[in-house]
């Protein structure tokens, strides 16, 4: 594709428009319809099936929007505040450190884990 003016996609995209809702009504999926007018169109895939919503369907695109805790959630989470969160609040241990530290304590920690030192 060669880079045009802004805005000329759709204007070539509605002098189809006509062709490409009668070939939609006629049960052609928009791939289809697509690779067909492709080289017309001069156009990605994802804005054609753009402007087939908002100028074929007349849907335009909307991010879904969130919406608030229901009342059922809510009364749920203060019912039982135990079983809503099983995270707990970082603790950190006690550091112990010495900087010359006994020999009998290097050896044990360089001991092997399971014990079996014969």
């Amino acid at each position: 594709m060669t880079p045009n003016k802004k805005g000329m996609a759709r204007v070539r995209f509605l002098a189809l428009k006509s062709v490409i809702a009668e070939e939609l009504g006629q049960g052609y999926n928009r791939s289809d319809v697509f690779q067909k007018h492709h080289d017309a169109l001069q156009m990605s895939h994802s804005q054609f099936t753009r402007h087939v919503r908002k100028f074929i369907l007349g849907q335009s695109f909307q991010k879904p929007k969130k919406e608030p805790p229901s009342a059922s959630s809510t009364a749920l989470a203060k019912q039982s505040p135990k079983a809503a969160s099983k995270r707990h609040a970082f603790s950190p241990r006690p550091l112990n450190f010495h900087p010359s530290p006994d020999p009998e304590l290097i050896a044990h920690w360089l001991s092997p884990a399971d014990g079996s030192e014969k």
